[in-house]
């Protein structure tokens, strides 16, 4: 300022005198030069004259080249042709200086204001603004507006990067399996992987689902301009698996472990593959691989065959207790009351094919084994005649005798009984006194 100040008293200084001089000597050029704004440096045909106003009368008639130079505007030009005597003006208006501005946003699109004056939109090249601190107001429906400071120095590029922050919460969902369908506060946004913008802050309920798997609710807290990360593995739905066996009363086991006979339901079951074994007295097992879908209910059957065969078994006399193997399995029969009568055929069934032991025995009498080999779907029919053995087991007293002896039958007319091997009597009734089975001491 105090350069300025002197230039311009020494230009007055100058005037003055050559005003002096001009009215002294004769008629001289005038010139008159003005700036706006004021202060601009002067140069007349290169040469620096001064700063406006100014008064110039020093200068030769004829075409001048007049140049205005200030900090922060364009230099300006003009020509002015003088002749003596006559007064000449000349006069700038100087242009501020602009600088290059390139302004980008994340998100694109956003209005690039000054002082409240939109420039445009992003991404945007400002060519208005003179040199110097400029403030940015940056906005975007959606996001936070943003102010930013920029200083721009002649024609120097500058970029300015702006990000905005979303004036709501953002969720990146990803899920096990993928494609699950994605709901925020009951509506429907998309499906996994997906990013969710726009979610209101605050407390907001993600549910996730798919066809198959239970459903995944939660609650989430989201601030504005937040990003939060959800994963998901949702939970199969569990599924029901109705093993059923032909013929029924199967025992069933699954992965090797016992559950239970047929029907039987494996309820709430793991969607996955079983080892199902079905076993049943008398057949063939039978095991496979079953697997569960999701939710699935499914009924697995088995046919089971049979690895038996079928005993007939006669013995003479009746009333002859039966074992196969060691188990007793029934006592023979007959229709009549003749228990020394042949017995009528007495049926096994589902007897286990391969070697098996028959044994045959009845009180009084000798016990018969014997060694068989039973085939599939075939029945075998064995005969047997037990050996009696005389073990009196039965007394009779009358008025004149006492009898001892194997009972062998009784009637209304007596009681026959054995008093010898091979020999028997009848007693009749009306000549008995006392009779009944002898204890194991007598």
């Amino acid at each position: 300022m105090t350069r300025n100040f002197t230039t311009c008293l020494l230009a007055a200084l100058l005037a003055a005198f050559t005003l002096y001089a001009a009215r002294k000597d004769g008629p001289t050029t005038r010139l008159d030069v003005t700036s706006h704004p004021a202060g601009a440096t002067v140069l007349i045909d290169h040469q620096e004259r001064g700063v406006t106003p100014l008064t110039l009368f020093d200068l030769a008639p004829g075409p001048h080249l007049v140049q205005f130079t200030k900090d922060g505007c364009r230099d300006t030009f003009e020509s002015v042709s003088l002749e003596l005597g006559v007064v000449r003006t000349v006069g700038a208006r100087l242009e501020p200086l602009t600088g290059i501005l390139l302004v980008t946003s994340d998100p694109p699109a956003c209005d690039v204001a000054v002082k409240g004056v939109s420039l445009g939109s992003t991404p945007l090249l400002v060519t208005t603004l003179e040199s110097g601190v400029h403030r940015l107001t940056v906005s975007s429906p959606g996001y936070q507006t943003k102010e930013i400071d920029v200083t721009l120095e002649g024609r120097t590029p500058i970029k300015q990067e702006v990000t905005l922050l979303s004036d709501s919460g953002t969720m990146a969902l990803t899920s096990d399996p993928e494609g699950a369908e994605v709901l925020i506060n009951g509506i429907a946004r998309g499906r996994t992987p997906c990013r969710i913008d726009r979610i209101p802050g605050g407390t907001v309920t993600v549910k996730i689902q798919a066809e198959g798997f239970q459903p995944h609710t939660r609650e989430i807290s989201l601030a504005a301009g937040e990003v939060q990360n959800v994963d998901v593995r949702l939970t199969p739905l569990p599924g029901t698996l109705r093993v059923v066996s032909i013929p029924e009363g199967a025992r069933v086991y699954i992965d090797d472990e016992y559950k239970g006979d047929t029907p039987f339901d494996l309820k709430n079951a793991e969607p996955k593959t079983y080892r199902v074994r079905v076993e049943r007295a008398g057949h063939e097992p039978l095991a496979r691989d079953v697997t569960l879908a999701k939710a699935a209910s499914i009924t697995e059957e088995f046919r089971l065959s049979k690895i038996t065969g079928r005993l007939e078994i006669i013995t003479a006399p009746s009333r002859a207790t039966v074992l196969i193997s060691g188990k007793k399995v029934g006592i023979t029969s007959t229709h009549g009351t003749d228990s020394t009568a042949v017995s009528d055929p007495f049926a096994v069934e589902e007897v286990l094919e391969g070697e098996h032991e028959v044994e045959i025995f009845r009180k009084g009498y000798t016990s018969q084994k014997r060694r068989i080999t039973v085939k599939r779907g075939e029945t075998q029919t064995l005969q047997f005649k037990l050996e009696r053995q005389f073990i009196p087991n039965y007394e009779v007293v009358t008025g004149r005798a006492h009898y001892k002896g194997v009972l062998e039958f009784m009637n209304e007319e007596g009681i026959h009984l054995e008093i010898m091997p091979g020999i028997s009597q009848t007693i009749p009734m009306k000549d008995v006194k006392k009779h009944g089975p002898l204890t194991e001491t007598e």
